[in-house]
């Protein structure tokens, strides 16, 4: 089959005679003047080029789901039913075939890549530490998950995503940076110990930096974080800010379960310390919460106890209202 002639008929400017002889070629097996030319298409028009490996089986596919649908009415008038079908699927595969192959590798990409990411939760409410296989240690609080892919962990990036809070204590390797992806920052490492707080319903995103340099990535900027610097990222306004924080014992109180807060909303504080004793907590006036920041550890022993040193700091008070409800008021 001559391409040209192809062309000619995708593009509607072939005669009767040469709608003919596409039309008798379209009702054989061999179909390689088709593919050459979806191939040449897609690479003159700067499209996806298509991975042959995939290209022959969803050809096959596609003309078999095109010879399922019934003819426009307008065109049954000139040719019989099973030639006009291979004439619709031919067009069908022009519009379609780039993106259509395209996207079903993609999918098969993603499944092969779903299948080879490790997730590790914690769903408990004490803290879970666990060792990645470069000696990395993380320590994870409740409600937190970790993703990663096992199979290129180790290659030359170490890269994983977290979901929730984390105390990281980097194994060192100046070849293979670490990096932590949560929300919209990355934090790059080389070998250093950090908490990184990304909860799904809070406003802010934080990175403490306890010992060593980490390099923060957050939207449009880059910041270089020293020991006892927080830095702290607006979900809403992309605005970023650095403090300096007391990093004293932080190690310790990371990894040993404390609930560790620095500057941070009391509203927040209260949804933090919900999810660790898996209670509801609820205000019995929204104003109160307001403007009200809380900088202090915590036991996560007794519920009672670490809510009536957190509100006592801004003269507010709780009371049980059945097994698991606190109502927090002045």
């Amino acid at each position: 089959m001559n391409k040209e002639i192809l062309k000619r008929f995708f593009e509607g400017r072939s005669n009767k005679q040469e709608q003919q002889q596409v039309h008798d070629y379209l009702q054989g097996d061999e179909m390689g003047a088709v593919d050459e030319y979806i191939q040449e298409q897609d690479t003159t028009n700067d499209q996806v080029v298509i991975d042959q490996k995939y290209k022959q089986d969803f050809f096959e596919e596609l003309r078999r789901k095109v010879e399922q649908k019934e003819a426009p009415v307008e065109l049954r008038r000139n040719f019989s039913l099973t030639p006009l079908l291979k004439i619709a699927a031919g067009i069908v595969l022009i519009c379609t075939v780039s993106s259509l192959f395209y996207l079903k590798k993609q999918k098969q990409v993603a499944a092969e890549m779903k299948g080879r990411l490790t997730r590790i939760i914690n769903n408990g409410r004490n803290l879970k530490m666990v060792e990645l296989a470069d000696g990395t240690k993380i320590w994870m609080n409740p409600g937190t998950t970790i993703t990663y892919n096992k199979r290129t962990f180790s290659d030359s990036i170490r890269h994983v995503n977290l979901s929730g809070e984390a105390y990281f204590n980097v194994a060192h390797d100046a070849n293979k940076p670490f990096r932590v992806k949560a929300g919209q920052l990355t934090t790059t490492v080389l070998g250093t110990s950090f908490n990184v707080e990304a909860y799904e319903n809070e406003a802010e995103t934080r990175v403490m930096l306890v010992t060593g340099s980490v390099k923060v990535n957050a939207g449009k900027s880059e910041e270089m974080l020293r020991p006892g610097q927080l830095l702290d990222f607006s979900k809403h306004t992309a605005r970023v800010n650095i403090k300096s924080v007391d990093i004293s014992d932080k190690e310790e109180q990371f990894t040993h379960g404390r609930l560790v807060f620095e500057n941070l909303p009391l509203e927040e504080v209260l949804k933090r310390v919900a999810r660790v004793f898996d209670i509801k907590i609820t205000v019995a006036e929204d104003h109160i919460l307001k403007n009200k920041q809380i900088t202090g550890t915590y036991y996560r022993d007794n519920a009672d106890l670490a809510l009536t040193r957190i509100l006592f700091i801004h003269g507010l008070r709780h009371h049980k209202k059945g097994e698991n409800n606190y109502v927090i008021e002045r």
